[in-house]
C-alpha cells in the first residue's frame, strides 16, 4: 500500500511516510515529507545533477582539503587556474603535486585546469564493496593523486 501512496503523491518518495496534510492539498506538489528526506533522497537516488550535488555537499563539509595527505586541493586549483599556462607546471612541481602520467592528461591540466582535476568526492567504502547507496558519512575529499591510489587498490 505504501508504494501506491508514493505513486499517488500521498507519501514521501524517500521514507514512504504520509505527507503532511498541507502537502497534499490541491495545487501543492510535494515529493518529500521533510528537508532531510529531500536532501537524502536527492543525494542517494541520483539524477541528472547527483554528482554535482554530492561534490557540493562534500565541499561544504571539507572545503576541498584531502583527507589522506592534507593538501588543500581546492586552493591549489584556484592558484593554478589563475596562472598562465606557461607558469602552471612550475607551480604544480613546487607544490609537490603528482603529475598525470600521460602527456595528453598533463597537457589538458596545464592548458585548461578543472576543479575535478584536483579533488574528488570519494566513497570511503567503495561502490564495488557496497558503499554506493550512501549518505555523506561515507564520502570524503581526496586529491586526485590520492584518489587514484585508493582506486588502484581495488
Amino acid at each position: 500500500q505504501k508504494d501506491l501512496d508514493v505513486i499517488a503523491g500521498k507519501a514521501c518518495a524517500w521514507c514512504a511516510n504520509n505527507l503532511l496534510e498541507y502537502s497534499v492539498q490541491k495545487g501543492v506538489q510535494s515529493t518529500y515529507c521533510s528537508q532531510l528526506c529531500a536532501e537524502t533522497g536527492r543525494l542517494r537516488r541520483g539524477g541528472m545533477y547527483a554528482s554535482t550535488n554530492v561534490r557540493t555537499q562534500v565541499f561544504g563539509l571539507e572545503g576541498g582539503v584531502c583527507k589522506k595527505c592534507g593538501i588543500d586541493a581546492y586552493s591549489l586549483y584556484l592558484k593554478i587556474k589563475s596562472l598562465e599556462p606557461s607558469e602552471r607546471l612550475n607551480a604544480l612541481l613546487n607544490s609537490n603535486w603528482k603529475l598525470p602520467q600521460t602527456s595528453s592528461s598533463l597537457d589538458r591540466l596545464l592548458q585548461n585546469p578543472k576543479e575535478g582535476d584536483f579533488w574528488q568526492a570519494d566513497h570511503i567504502i567503495a561502490v564495488v564493496e557496497g558503499g554506493g547507496d550512501c549518505g555523506l558519512d561515507n564520502l570524503q575529499t581526496l586529491c586526485l593523486p590520492c584518489h587514484k591510489l585508493e582506486t588502484e587498490k581495488l
